[in-house]
């Protein structure tokens, strides 16, 4: 807080402007949209261009970002006019096909920005779509019979958090009576099949079937709860990939409970989430639904297992309105050995920060209209689950800012910054928090000191090819040369990053942190985001890369060369 007697900023006036109008521009973006098989113009594909510029909260209304689109003709060929100058990114659908990022080579390799400046006439963009592949299949119980309402995604593995997580990549089907499913839209590649039986959560007061002790569970094709253990599958382009899935039952257990506030009243029209601990597919969202008018939930056909119960509030008003009595919530963790559980949740409110934003190398000028929030969020590998409402606060026209509902270990940041700003610190009591703090529940601190740099800092650059001429595309991967940072997740976070040059051929790595990182050019196809989050891939890429040093208010830049396996 400021110290007493100290000037504050002169506060923005935002009473006279509502959000945002529409600007039209006066740029055009052209191309065409092709088969990557025949080489065939794609009739009917839609073309969409989406700002990258950061969302906006201007008096209480959310700007998303900007999308234009357009349609291919008979010929493939597309334009997009009245387009305002910034950068985009441009993605080509069409039915039958895979989705593709401009540039795009890969699902999880990076697409290429596009920059538009105000009249500019920008193109050709020209995308060939790779014909989707197909899984099909059908799913048993344990005695063979059809298995009806089971839930069916494809899913590939990933490392968030240093933790190995099993990641949907479509939007996943339910079976018929038949037990049939169709997962279409795949792009080629390696995938798994995860089949989780229907009807296990429960919504508004429903209550579980009673007396089953043994129960079908998510299991992976063609038929086991291990996904280490699961076939994996190679879909190829425009082809039917069969897999059938006989779902394993298990011994199962019901919780069953009953959440009270802290006053000891029945929390009424909140909701219970049970989030596994493990790696499987139920670390991603967890089960659960709303809690009964008197407080009680029930959760049936739990596997034995480690999971994590959370309790949130129903929202209740705007959430820069909210009071600490709004923000009751509990977590607590749970081990399930088949036996049915009955518990006692007890509620308690979130803590309170209060503090300012510092602005070093800018002006509260420079936010016009813009309206920035303070958010506190989870640190760990469970970077999704929330206890109550997201602790979040309004930033008010004199920097100041109170907020509510953190709970437990949670990094502060600032949300709707103007571009290339960045969180530079966060300190409490002049000690530095950046990387989280537990905040406990219940509590109040005060001291809380945000620092926000406006000046540019990160690094821009160009690659040459190996005999000096510049590559006709490439991929630019930065990692901090801390192993510890390698699995940190988050926003300001040091993790590795790749991306693909614009259409002028540099590439720009904005808002990176101060410190040292490895860095280097390889052929696009080699930067799978997924593959750079192994750290075995890390370091020995770390053996090729060159090292830079990221100075605080300073764009370096740097010329690299392209390296090859």
């Amino acid at each position: 807080m400021p110290a007493a007697g100290a000037p504050l900023p002169p506060p923005r006036d935002t009473s006279a402007r509502g959000p945002e109008q529409t600007v039209t521009g006066t740029a055009k973006l052209r191309g065409r949209v092709v088969s990557n098989d025949s080489g065939q113009p794609l009739r009917r594909a839609t073309v969409t261009a989406t700002s990258t510029r950061p969302p906006e909260m201007q008096r209480g209304a959310f700007v998303p970002p900007r999308q234009l689109s357009a349609r291919t003709d008979d010929e493939g060929y597309f334009l997009i006019t009245e387009v305002p100058a910034g950068d985009y990114n441009v993605m080509a659908r069409r039915q039958g096909y895979a989705s593709q990022g401009y540039g795009q080579v890969r699902p999880a390799t990076p697409a290429r920005r596009v920059t538009v400046a105000d009249g500019a006439d920008v193109g050709p963009l020209n995308f060939s779509l790779t014909r989707a592949g197909v899984i099909t299949g059908r799913v048993v119980d344990e005695e063979g019979e059809p298995a009806e309402g089971v839930q069916v995604r494809a899913v590939r593995h990933s490392r968030i958090g240093g933790q190995l997580r099993y990641v949907p990549v479509s939007n996943g089907s339910t079976t018929d009576d038949l037990g049939q499913f169709r997962l279409y839209g795949l792009f080629p590649g390696e995938y798994l099949v995860v089949a989780e039986p229907g009807g296990r959560n429960f919504f508004m007061g429903t209550s579980a079937v009673q007396n089953v002790s043994t129960d079908t569970i998510p299991t992976y094709g063609p038929g086991t709860a291990n996904p280490a253990e699961a076939m994996k599958i190679e879909v190829t382009a425009g082809t039917e990939t069969p897999m059938d899935v006989q779902l394993v039952a298990a011994k199962v257990a019901t919780i069953r409970g009953r959440v009270v506030t802290s006053k000891g009243e029945p929390l009424v029209g909140g909701f219970v989430r049970l989030q596994s601990s493990t790696t499987g597919i139920e670390a991603l969202g967890g089960r659960g639904g709303s809690l009964m008018a008197d407080g009680r939930f029930e959760i049936p056909s739990v596997q034995p297992g480690t999971y994590t119960l959370t309790v949130q509030p129903q929202m209740r008003g705007a959430p820069d309105q909210l009071t600490a009595a709004d923000t009751e919530g509990a977590m607590q963790s749970v081990s399930v050995d088949g036996t049915d559980l009955n518990l006692l949740v007890t509620t308690s409110p979130g803590s309170t920060a209060r503090g300012r934003v510092t602005l070093e190398g800018a002006t509260v000028s420079a936010l016009g209209s813009r309206e920035l929030r303070v958010q506190g969020l989870p640190v760990g590998p469970f970077m999704n689950i929330f206890v109550g409402p997201p602790g979040r606060g309004l930033v008010g026209p004199d920097l100041t800012f109170d907020v509510v509902g953190l709970r437990g270990t949670q990094m502060l940041t600032v949300s709707m910054l103007p571009e290339n700003w960045w969180v530079k610190d966060v300190r409490l009591n002049g000690q530095s928090i950046f990387d989280g703090y537990d905040f406990g529940s219940g509590q109040s601190f005060s001291g809380v000191e945000i620092i926000v740099s406006g000046r540019a800092t990160g690094l821009v650059g160009n690659v040459a090819g190996t005999g000096g001429a510049p590559p006709s595309d490439y991929a630019v991967v930065l990692f901090p040369e801390d192993e510890s940072r390698w699995e940190q997740i988050g926003p300001g976070q040091m993790g590795p990053r790749a991306v693909r040059p614009g259409l002028d051929g540099t590439f720009r790595l904005p808002g990176l942190r101060p410190g040292n990182y490895y860095v280097l050019a390889i052929p696009t196809e080699q930067a799978d985001v997924m593959e750079l989050a192994e750290p075995e891939r890390l370091r020995e890429l770390a053996t090729r890369a060159r090292t830079v040093t990221i100075n605080d208010g300073v764009l370096e830049r740097v010329t690299l060369t392209l390296v090859s396996k």
